[in-house]
């Protein structure tokens, strides 16, 4: 009977991973450039934080009411890492050239001065260093079923609730430096400025967010197929109900907390096998832990570029119908409300259990990933009637487009700088933005971790304390570099 638990329960294994990343990008090592979203590692995402210990409890419970609780403190801290700023920018490079039209540095530049509202002739350079953490406190209460009926048919069955509060704080890490000819007048002064101006609404750069949040509500429903001599297989079922829905597009690397809004299904195998003989002075065993979650596609504001042309939303833009000064930031019209597939999610945690004299040490290792999301196609209304803005000539009424235009450099076809610019004004269609500049990409991070727990087995009341510690490895620059900390207790009663 245990054999064909564990062919099926390894059978089970395999099937859920292959789903989680069949057809996902973040199988290979890529590294983007030029995103305007990124989705971080909720701190929730945590199974060794969430199962040391706790397996103990519920496959093994005892007391009158064969219920149990936990709560787990966590603590988590982003690692600087040049290749996270890669991942927002563009051409790989760590730090962006700012320059007019009338510096010697025109054509070495990486964004055209003029484009950002400041003068021909302003020169300066800035860089982004992301960071972020997260803190949160987890509660979860977990009970049997046969407390509460007779039937057979759940005699080994349990259902559990959880809850995270969760603070998390975003810090693009914005620095300017080697400012020259600094703005004037109304307009903006430097760097800082530019991408913070009150003019455009979406895609500003700077400053550090946090928020405070009911990150989500947990359901599960399991069955603890077998719990023997700490040999243990059990498998569940979990709906995750989002507790946030707070728009991330008014800044780059804004605050997306948890499952950012997106409501979740999935499932999970906890699995542990003794190693050692029954008469041994201590108990080791190999342990298998896996969850997959599946988020639910829903609408969301997010930021676009043109295709082939990175960082095209901070051009500038001009109506046909509108006079040719009138100059309308392109971030404005590329921000649009859009479905977001962000498919699932997997989270898989192995490693060694070694416990004597009430003490439990657990060393393992933890990988975590995510498919890229996907955008089937902008379903919302594109505004019409806009083109990047073309140099105004003497004596024009209506505005010139120049379509060839980078972030780098203003270009336009010789037909736009006819004298008929009614005639020639190249309109940007729905069919030109970059769907995949505004996903977040498949990533896969590497965890290595250790937990000490101290569990107390009483008459009728089970207890467990315990401490971990990990540091996590980002296999690309779509997630996060980090390390932190967690602490928890529970009890079975």
């Amino acid at each position: 009977m245990k054999k064909k638990i564990l062919i099926l329960s390894l059978i089970f294994l395999h099937q859920t991973t292959m789903m989680a990343c069949q057809g996902c990008e973040e199988c290979s090592d890529d590294y983007y450039t030029s995103q305007t979203f990124m989705f971080t590692r909720p701190i929730t995402q945590n199974l060794p934080a969430r199962n040391s210990g706790w397996h103990n409890l519920i496959h093994n419970r005892q007391g009158d009411n064969l219920a149990a609780f936990q709560i787990i403190g966590l603590y988590q801290r982003s690692i600087p890492d040049a290749q996270t700023a890669q991942y927002f920018l563009f051409n790989n490079k760590n730090c962006l050239t700012v320059a007019g039209d009338n510096t010697i540095n025109e054509n070495s530049r990486d964004i055209r001065a003029e484009w950002l509202g400041l003068p021909s002739d302003f020169q300066g350079s800035f860089s982004i260093n992301p960071r972020q953490s997260q803190m949160g406190v987890l509660f979860e209460y977990n009970q049997k079923i046969s407390r509460l009926t007779s039937l057979s048919i759940f005699k080994h069955s349990w259902f559990s609730f959880s809850a995270p509060f969760v603070a998390v704080t975003n810090d693009i890490g914005f620095q300017q430096f080697d400012l020259q000819n600094l703005g004037t007048g109304d307009g903006p002064r430097d760097l800082a400025q530019a991408f913070t101006r009150k003019e455009i609404r979406y895609g500003k750069i700077g400053g550090e967010k946090t928020d405070f949040t009911l990150a989500h509500i947990r359901a599960s429903f399991g069955t603890t197929y077998m719990s023997e001599d700490n040999f243990q297989i059990a498998y569940y079922s979990h709906f995750t109900f989002s507790g946030t829905d707070r728009d991330q597009s008014q800044y780059l690397f804004d605050v997306a907390a948890d499952f950012n809004g997106h409501f979740g299904i999935g499932a999970g195998l906890n699995f542990q096998l003794v190693l050692n003989r029954p008469n041994d002075r201590y108990d080791s065993c190999l342990f298998l832990d896996f969850e997959h979650t599946y988020l639910i596609e829903r609408s969301q504001l997010r930021t676009f570029d043109l295709k082939n042309k990175p960082w095209s939303r901070y051009l500038l833009l001009n109506h046909k119908d509108k006079g040719p000064n009138i100059l309308i930031p392109a971030v404005n019209i590329f921000t649009l409300n859009v479905d977001i597939k962000p498919y699932s999610l997997f989270d898989f945690s192995c490693g060694l259990r070694v416990k004597t004299h009430g003490f439990e040490v657990e060393l393992g290792y933890n990988l975590w990933g995510h498919a890229d999301e996907k955008i089937d196609k902008i379903k919302c209304s594109f505004p019409t009637g806009y083109g990047i803005a073309g140099t105004v000539q003497n004596g024009d009424t209506k505005p010139r487009t120049a379509s060839l235009s980078t972030v780098t450099k203003r270009e336009a076809t010789t037909e736009e700088n006819d004298d008929d610019p009614d005639q020639t004004f190249v309109e940007i269609k729905k069919e030109d933005l970059n769907c995949h500049s505004a996903i977040a990409r498949g990533a896969i991070s590497h965890k290595a971790y250790m937990v000490i727990s101290k569990n107390h087995r009483g008459k009728k009341i089970d207890g467990t304390f315990g401490i971990g510690a990990f540091y996590e490895y980002a296999q690309s620059n779509s997630v996060l570099k980090q390390w932190g900390l967690f602490g928890k207790m529970g009890a079975s009663f």
